[in-house]
């Protein structure tokens, strides 16, 4: 009869603490990791024919857990601009994709070009007459 106890005594005890553990923290501290790891510092640069007329949009990326659905939601914050080659915009987000386009008709060059933390993620150039490209970037 001792041995028995003893024999139920001994997993209960393993396992007692597992009861304790509170999951959602745990959950939410792992996703709180991944998000910082993948949240870098963007910056696209426009390049190509000096002085060339330039529209774009970019857009920034950020993803969300919500623990009530244990689903991913993201938001992402658009930002029109126009210039003149060169020019250059940074931020911060998870995921950036970015679309721009010559005003002009001429075969002049438009290069654009997306860094995360310093690592060139994508290029595109173009020379066509009112010639667009688009590049993106993430984790």
């Amino acid at each position: 009869m001792k041995r028995l106890l003893l024999l139920i005594a001994i997993p209960a005890l393993l396992l007692l603490p597992m009861g304790c553990v509170d999951e959602e923290q745990i959950t939410q501290d792992v996703l709180d990791n991944v998000s910082q790891h993948a949240t870098g510092d963007y910056t696209i640069k426009v390049g190509g024919t000096a002085g060339l007329d330039f529209t774009g949009e970019y857009k920034v990326f950020f993803y969300t857990f919500d623990p009530d659905t244990y689903s991913w939601d993201y938001v992402s914050d658009p930002y029109s601009v126009e210039g003149e080659v060169p020019a250059e915009y940074t931020f911060e987000g998870m995921v950036a994709r970015g679309l721009f386009q010559k005003l002009t008709g001429d075969e002049t060059l438009l290069r654009v070009e997306i860094w995360k933390d310093g690592v060139l993620q994508d290029s595109a150039s173009t020379t066509d007459p009112w010639g667009a490209v688009m590049v993106a970037g993430g984790p």
